[in-house]
């Protein structure tokens, strides 16, 4: 390995250092709590390496965003496995109760996208995670149906307590199917 390479997997850990430290206070205090200075405190590094590694704060949120949805996408399609709702409700309880910030973050990455068309594919990625097989042959007013009813659980367990269970959003998907 290259003293170069050597720079370039620590600047890699820092990004992604910097990156987690962003989820942590994205998930405490939204995108308006978001800064250099808060994320650089929370990694535990100086204010230089926050500034150094991301060209803005938008940069910053973004790319923190974005990996929180690939993360919540991931899960969600390693957890459902195409198994039908019963598996995929029982992945979503999960990610709600084991990963609230990951799905708070794809919800400010729904409000970054109203003001950035160009997000807007992301922003829904989420959302849409895990659904492509398991909706495959469900017309198109029963998938909104459908994906409304997950942002709808979605959003009642973040705001309330305690987190639906598998059984309670199970019903509510397949109610939704009906």
């Amino acid at each position: 390995m290259t003293e170069s390479d050597g720079r370039r997997i620590r600047g890699q850990r820092r990004r992604r250092q910097l990156i987690d430290a962003a989820l942590t206070v994205l998930a405490r205090d939204g995108l308006a709590g978001l800064t250099h200075r808060a994320v650089a405190t929370e990694a535990g590094v100086p204010l230089a390496s926050a500034t150094y590694h991301f060209t803005g704060i938008d940069d910053l949120a973004l790319s923190a965003v974005l990996e929180a949805t690939a993360a919540f996408v991931g899960s969600i399609e390693d957890r459902s496995g195409g198994s039908g709702i019963p598996a995929y409700a029982a992945a979503l309880a999960r990610e709600l109760s084991e990963h609230r910030g990951r799905v708070i973050a794809g919800y400010e990455l729904y409000l970054l996208a109203a003001r950035r068309p160009a997000l807007r594919e992301a922003a829904t990625a989420w959302l849409r995670a895990g659904t492509d097989t398991l909706l495959a042959d469900v017309d198109p007013l029963r998938r909104r149906a459908f994906l409304a009813a997950v942002d709808s659980v979605c959003l009642k367990a973040l705001l309330t307590d305690p987190v639906p269970d598998t059984a309670e959003v199970e019903a509510l998907l397949v109610h939704a199917l009906r």
